[in-house]
């Protein structure tokens, strides 16, 4: 499955914060919305991912203090990112090697949308589930 079909079935809504916000501001985005990581965004545009991981590394490390720290202090700023053209298999292998969650999707240099792990497994199910059916009615029209 594209990755432009499983934003098309999700939506392409994606949930962005300013570097210099708090993390604990970063947080309750995150709990209100439902999601793992927000893109971190600046003049320039997107600058950083901030994730549920960087938050708990940040309070491991630096303790309640943490929570009162712009996010740009723990943001992650090497982002990997997708095109609305990539396959879920394709993204599931490379998510997986590059041990990270969520993917910004990007189409000429514009953000469309964001994929996570979870949408990219769901879809991923949705095609085995539809190349079992496939097969299952081409047996059963074989006999």
């Amino acid at each position: 499955m594209l990755v432009s079909q499983i934003l098309k079935a999700k939506g392409s809504q994606v949930v962005t914060i300013e570097r210099h916000r708090s993390i604990r501001d970063a947080a309750e985005l995150m709990t209100t919305h439902g999601i793992g990581a927000v893109l971190v965004r600046d003049a320039g545009g997107t600058c950083g991912i901030v994730s549920e991981r960087d938050i708990a590394r940040a309070v491991a490390t630096e303790g309640e203090s943490a929570a009162r720290a712009a996010v740009e202090t723990t943001m992650t700023t090497d982002i990997v990112t997708c095109a609305p053209t990539d396959k879920s298999d394709e993204l599931m292998t490379l998510m997986t090697h590059r041990r990270i969650r969520h993917l910004p999707v990007m189409s000429g240099g514009e953000l469309v949308g964001m994929v996570s792990i979870g949408d990219i497994v769901k879809a991923r199910l949705t095609e085995l589930e539809t190349d079992s059916e496939a097969l299952k009615t081409y047996i059963a029209g074989s006999i």
